[in-house]
């Protein structure tokens, strides 16, 4: 058997290098292999060892809790404009959550010394990253997490607002 690609022509008539078509067989394939998927793509959830409240149309209930890591954004980030359309202020009392509605309030708690604080919501933290919330500096000060840089908490949905 021969294990060669026979020659292929782009449409300028030249013969395409083997890595080329490979390149077009593989996109092809793919072109293919989703035009016969009767189902819509998956929404993609996150991923945590904790309970999560992604699905493709959430409903978000108040009480809601998720554990895991709190990180705060550097004062340097002032003024930067958040995704739900708001500056970045570190002394204001706001976070960044990969799910929740912005304008929602949450409520994060350290673990570690059960330091409590109502932030509004309004940046995104990617769904790929391993920390579930970005707090504002000023969060970060009440919780005392400023030294460590991060800490375990927990975050409770207080509130769902429709303001955006």
């Amino acid at each position: 058997m021969n294990n060669t690609i026979p020659p292929l022509a782009n449409a300028c008539g030249s013969v395409l290098s083997r890595a080329r078509k490979q390149a077009v067989l593989v996109a092809v394939m793919t072109a293919i292999a989703t035009a016969q998927d009767d189902k819509p793509s998956p929404v993609p959830s996150r991923s945590r060892k904790t309970a999560t409240v992604a699905t493709a149309n959430p409903e978000y209930k108040i009480g809601t809790i998720e554990t895991g890591e709190a990180v705060y954004f550097s004062r340097s980030m002032n003024g930067r404009k958040a995704a739900g359309g708001d500056s970045l202020d570190g002394d204001t009392l706001t976070a960044a959550h990969a799910l929740y509605p912005f304008g929602s309030i949450i409520r994060v708690t350290n673990t570690a010394n059960n330091r409590a604080v109502e932030l509004r919501v309004i940046d995104r933290i990617s769904t790929s990253s391993n920390k579930l919330v970005s707090v504002s500096h000023a969060a970060a000060e009440q919780l005392e997490f400023i030294k460590t840089g991060s800490a375990q908490v927990k975050v409770q949905l207080v509130a769902l607002t429709a303001n955006r």
